[in-house]
């Protein structure tokens, strides 16, 4: 019966060896940080033929993708893209939010029992934990007996963390302070040496020092307002190039963080991670997962029409072509699989879109707070009624409530339909409505998508369009200069293509869901998708 046992098992390997060698030998993910869904567009007749226009003329391009919950932050959106799912199945709802028990605002990867590996730093305690559910290179490692390498990059730790899952051989992401490529001890003891000799070239301070200058001649950036535009906040005030790095240094790295080098450092980074861990390089298929954020963080002090984020991302096209050339140059030609898509879009600057004659507006959160608050001690007496905002999200005090005997569901219905007179709030959904789940369509199914009992307010609020809110328990920490946030089609519609073996030039303009990029992928992989996936293959993309 032993002999029987082993020689199955055999058996079943050499068929899985089979079945993976028909499948690419890489899949890389790309997400670009606040890539609206017309940045392609706008940019094309800048763009070399090698990098954004290779994926998106060649491959298969959904016109209509977009994601399907109201709170669109960088931590949703990379969950939903490797999970299949929305924040309603995979928990995490935002970047951070409020955690009763604790009585602390906590993030979405933050895990004090694991701790920083490559550099001392408290953006290294983290851990994929907080993310329920399997991830796409969870399920590729399950179907092979881990077999396959996973790897996740980042400039930011959650951007490595959430698409790594729980099974990945590493997640890194950079270490301002260190100017070091980090990980966190979850996912190794030391860093690879590969990793550590990538560090001691110091390519960070090559960057600070050559300081940001345009690539191309000023005259020539024709798809932005001039330099000098007034809707620019810019790096410590300045707004027009060229930037001294070094002069607006605080400290550590701190500098590069709005600058183009982000993506740059990324890609050299990725490079290096291609040849020392020989992604593809055997039978089973291996899954590379990259972030480029500088887009995201140049767009919040510039806006979406500077010509910084023209510069950022035409220097992003010419760092995708690398990337392309390197695995054409590994693999074969196009012998792989390349998806790229957006954690979420972004908005007008508001006094930009005032001027043009249309909304936006700038809302401070501690004064429909105070509003609210006030409403409610009118109401029910004098209390601190709410316990927090935060997000987005209203926390209400359930020990006050229950201490006055009051129906939960009452407070919140009432708490509701007084914030939706407030200027500015466009939608009040209480909390006793999501968990019904059938709201109907629109922003309503969006708030439904958002909500996940154990972490989720009260109270989910949106705002009107092009809205920025400004104060303590504002989405986003300092001033963002474009709004975003919201359920809008300016956050929810992103681009999206995939590339590659097999993968049909085809353009589908049908409406698709960011969550059904794993369950097309696992499909073209032959193996089961995400444990709480509710996206579907599409259907277009799949080669017969």
């Amino acid at each position: 019966m032993k002999n029987f046992f082993i020689v199955f098992c055999c058996v079943l390997m050499c068929l899985n060896t089979k079945a993976q060698q028909k499948n690419p030998p890489l899949i890389v993910g790309i997400v670009v940080q606040q890539m609206r869904y017309d940045a392609i567009a706008r940019y094309a007749s800048e763009m070399t033929s090698n990098g954004f226009l290779r994926i998106f003329r060649s491959g298969a391009v959904c016109n209509n993708a977009c994601y399907d919950y109201m709170i669109t932050e960088p931590s949703p959106g990379f969950a939903t893209i490797y999970t299949g799912a929305n924040p309603c199945s995979h928990g995490i709802i935002a970047d951070s939010w409020y955690d009763r028990n604790s009585g602390k605002y906590v993030s979405s990867t933050g895990d004090t029992k694991y701790s920083a590996v490559g550099a001392v730093s408290e953006t290294g305690k983290v851990s994929p934990l907080k993310l329920s559910g399997t991830t796409l290179g969870d399920q590729l490692k399950l179907s092979n007996y881990k077999r396959s390498k996973v790897f996740s990059v980042s400039y930011n730790n959650y951007g490595a963390v959430l698409p790594s899952g729980r099974l990945s051989n590493g997640a890194y992401w950079f270490d301002e302070k260190s100017g070091c490529f980090i990980s966190s001890s979850y996912y190794m003891k030391t860093l690879p040496s590969w990793v550590s000799d990538f560090n001691s070239r110091r390519l960070p301070e090559d960057y600070l020092e050559k300081g940001w200058h345009t690539l191309k001649t000023m005259g020539s950036y024709e798809a932005s307002l001039p330099d000098n535009s007034i809707y620019e906040n810019g790096i410590n005030g300045q707004n027009v190039f060229p930037y001294s790095l070094l002069k607006h240094n605080e400290g550590g790295y701190k500098a590069l963080k709005h600058t183009p080098f982000v993506d740059e450092l990324t890609k050299e980074f990725v490079l290096d991670l291609i040849d020392k861990e020989d992604l593809g390089g055997d039978n089973f298929t291996d899954l590379l997962m990259i972030n480029f954020a500088s887009a995201g963080n140049v767009s919040d002090l510039f806006g979406i029409r500077s010509v910084e984020l023209e510069d950022t991302y035409l220097r992003l096209d010419n760092y995708i072509a690398q990337i392309l050339q390197r695995l054409d140059q590994k693999l074969g030609t196009s012998n792989y699989i390349v998806f790229l898509t957006a954690d979420r879009g972004s908005s007008d600057t508001p006094s930009f879109l005032q001027d043009m004659g249309l909304e936006g507006q700038t809302i401070d959160v501690k004064h429909f707070m105070t509003l609210l608050n006030a409403y409610l001690r009118a109401l029910y007496g004098d209390e601190k009624w709410v316990d927090k905002y935060y997000g987005r999200q209203i926390y209400l005090n359930h020990l006050a409530i229950e201490r006055h005997k009051l129906s939960l569901k009452e407070v919140q219905d009432m708490a509701s339909q007084f914030l939706l007179e407030i200027d500015g709030i466009s939608n009040a959904v209480p909390s006793s409505v999501l968990l019904g789940g059938n709201t109907g369509g629109g922003v309503w199914k969006q708030a439904v998508n958002n909500f996940y009992r154990k972490r989720s307010g009260d109270i989910i609020i949106n705002l009107e369009p092009h809205s920025i809110e400004v104060g303590e328990g504002a989405s986003r920490s300092g001033f963002s200069n474009s709004a975003q946030n919201s359920a809008y089609n300016y956050d929810v519609h992103v681009p999206l293509a995939f590339f590659g073996r097999n993968i049909k030039s085809v353009k589908v303009n049908r409406k698709v869901s960011i969550a059904d990029i794993t369950p097309t992928l696992t499909t073209i992989l032959q193996i089961l998708p995400p444990d709480r996936s509710t996206g579907e293959a599409i259907h277009e993309v799949i080669y017969e």
